[in-house]
């Protein structure tokens, strides 16, 4: 059992999926999954806290989560163990490699592997991954606020009822990854997920170079397309919806997306300050 708990097992050129919640972050990595020997965990949130790691407030949510638990659970990586691992790592990313190769062996991979990472709120620890990382490389997924925001509404899997603490999950994670673009540009890529749904091999087949592998024929397909489905538009008064145009339409305009067009399209008219 020891042998999991070296770090060095797991490959050192991972992929950490990042963004806001509620941006199509699962979707990518279930696409991802299909290529061979390219494996991810359930959501780890091991870089999602600013908390130095070994701190006393540091460890508390690895032991006490239940969600996390759950996580480790689905990946079958034995709770007794998993504390073993937390005890014997001395950092953040010694308890990333451990964790990923005990999760290896518990899926009875024995052969080379690449490991990618899909905790959108990893974003928060971004710069710490890039710096003690220094081959990982990061896929930026963003998707229309209008859209995030809804879904946070709904609360189906993150429930963000306050408007603007849902508008501050998607700003936060757009003011992030301007800034590490402009610190690892060759190493980070933006992936808007209304691309993504329209054409799926297209946008896999740019992510998939983005990390430098190959994938057999025919892993994607058309089919694998669908429709966005605008939840802002029921899930918002037209109040509302102005509220985040005002609040996100500046930054959200740099990925492309015009806030004032969709609303205006919608039969919603609003006016921008400034």
């Amino acid at each position: 059992m020891t042998e999991a708990l070296s770090p060095e097992l797991a490959d050192d050129r991972p992929l950490f999926i990042i963004g806001s919640v509620r941006s199509g972050t699962t979707l990518t990595r279930d696409l991802l999954r299909r290529v061979p020997n390219f494996i991810c965990p359930e959501e780890t949130h091991f870089f999602r806290w600013a908390e130095p790691f070994r701190t006393p407030h540091s460890l508390a949510p690895y032991r006490n989560s239940a969600l996390l638990k759950r996580h480790r659970e689905m990946d079958g990586v034995d709770e007794q163990f998993f504390q073993a691992i937390l005890g014997q790592s001395r950092s953040k990313v010694e308890l990333q490699r451990r964790y990923i190769a005990a999760f290896a062996r518990a899926k009875g991979i024995t052969g080379p592997y690449r490991w990618f990472d899909k905790t959108p709120q990893n974003i928060y620890g971004a710069a710490l991954i890039a710096h003690q990382m220094p081959k990982a490389r990061f896929l930026f997924i963003v998707r229309n606020p209008l859209n995030v925001a809804a879904s946070m509404k709904l609360g189906r899997q993150v429930k963000v009822a306050d408007l603007y603490g849902a508008c501050n999950y998607w700003l936060e994670a757009a003011a992030i990854f301007e800034t590490m673009r402009l610190a690892y540009r060759e190493r980070v890529m933006c992936l808007r997920y209304e691309d993504l749904i329209a054409d799926v091999p297209s946008a896999m087949a740019e992510v998939l170079d983005h990390i430098g592998l190959s994938v057999p024929p025919a892993t994607y397909h058309s089919r694998d397309a669908h429709p966005e489905r605008n939840l802002w538009l029921t899930a918002f008064s037209a109040e509302e919806a102005v509220e985040i145009c005002q609040t996100c339409g500046a930054v959200a305009a740099r990925f492309g997306y015009d806030l004032v067009a969709d609303l205006t399209a919608a039969g919603r008219s609003v006016q921008v300050a400034g």
